[in-house]
């Protein structure tokens, strides 16, 4: 029978689309041969019969190939499921990784949080060092000060001390020369007062008393010293009577009464300061003030120091001409 080749050839068309498996090629070329001869001339049913049959063969071929061809598809569904499963391994590990990540995380904020903790404590540190460092110079501030109040009280009473018993004279006077004038008061008192050195003479101590108390004399002008010494001296008075040494003494002290104003002690003070710095050699204040205080005792009353000064060197030149 004719067989209409554009129809076969649609179902080759057709079959070919079933050709996700894997077919002969050769055959199919038989194939689409056989097809043209048909074409072309009248076919035996029987050769049409071994085509129809050929048929049903390339049809099983087809359907094997069909299911070969879904073993594919689940063979690439499943290869697929392993790279998934690749990935969701790795997936895993990364998570893994991620927990142990957070973990750190939270180690590294725990850590964050100690050493802001540690920052603060640096802080307070150093606040404490400049406490500390603040406290050290106000206790070395508190020393000193406690220093200069014990060196101002010493002062005050050193300069008490000076006030009341150093002897100015109206020129500036050597300071250590001074104190050695005044240690050897005591040894010029005792000559002073010692009767045996004026027995040879009798001495009237009344006109003695008022030779040294003469204020008219020593009032109307400035008395040269040395003169006042010659008049003292005068050995037509100490020839005339007998030296009464108790009266001597009484004498010297009244005459320590001369000095008709009270001497500002501030302005004592700034002399006295003055004073001690015009000497060549350093002084010991401490024994100065002994001597000074020692002086003091050479006296029944109260004297006032520059007429101590004044009296001593006097008396430094009656002692001389005595």
């Amino acid at each position: 029978a004719e067989v209409d080749s554009d129809a076969l050839t649609e179902a080759l068309v057709d079959s070919d689309a079933l050709t996700d498996a894997e077919v002969d090629s050769l055959a199919l070329t038989e194939a689409l041969v056989d097809s043209d001869a048909l074409t072309d001339a009248e076919v035996d049913s029987l050769a049409l019969t071994e085509a129809l049959v050929d048929s049903d063969a390339l049809t099983d071929a087809l359907v094997d190939s069909l299911a070969l061809t879904d073993a594919e598809v689940d063979s690439l569904a499943l290869t697929e499921a392993l790279v998934d499963s690749d990935a969701l391994t790795e997936a895993l590990v990364d998570s893994d990784a991620l927990t142990e990540a957070l973990v750190d995380s939270d180690a590294l904020t725990d850590a964050l949080v100690d050493s802001d903790a540690l920052t603060e404590a640096l802080v307070d540190s150093d606040a404490l060092t400049e406490a500390l460092v603040d406290s050290l110079a106000l206790t070395e501030a508190l020393v000193d000060s406690l220093a200069l109040t014990e060196a101002l009280v010493d002062s005050d009473a050193l300069t008490e001390a000076l006030v009341d018993s150093l002897a100015l004279t109206d020129a500036e006077v050597d300071s250590l020369a001074l104190t050695e004038a005044l240690v050897d008061s005591l040894a010029l008192t005792e000559v002073l007062v010692d009767s045996l050195a004026l027995t040879e003479a009798e001495v009237d101590s009344d006109a003695l008393t008022e030779a040294l108390i003469d204020s008219d004399a020593l009032t109307e002008a400035e008395v040269d010293s040395d003169a006042l010494t010659e008049a003292l001296i005068d050995s037509d008075a100490l020839t005339e009577a007998e030296v009464d040494s108790d009266a001597l003494t009484e004498a010297l002290v009244d005459s320590l009464a001369l000095t008709e104003a009270e001497v500002d002690s501030l302005a004592l003070t700034d002399a006295l300061v003055d004073s001690l710095a015009l000497t060549d050699a350093e002084v010991d204040s401490l024994a100065l003030t002994e001597a000074l205080v020692d002086s003091d005792a050479l006296t029944d009353a109260e004297v006032d120091s520059l007429a101590l000064t004044e009296a001593l060197v006097d008396s430094l030149a009656l002692t001389e001409a005595l």
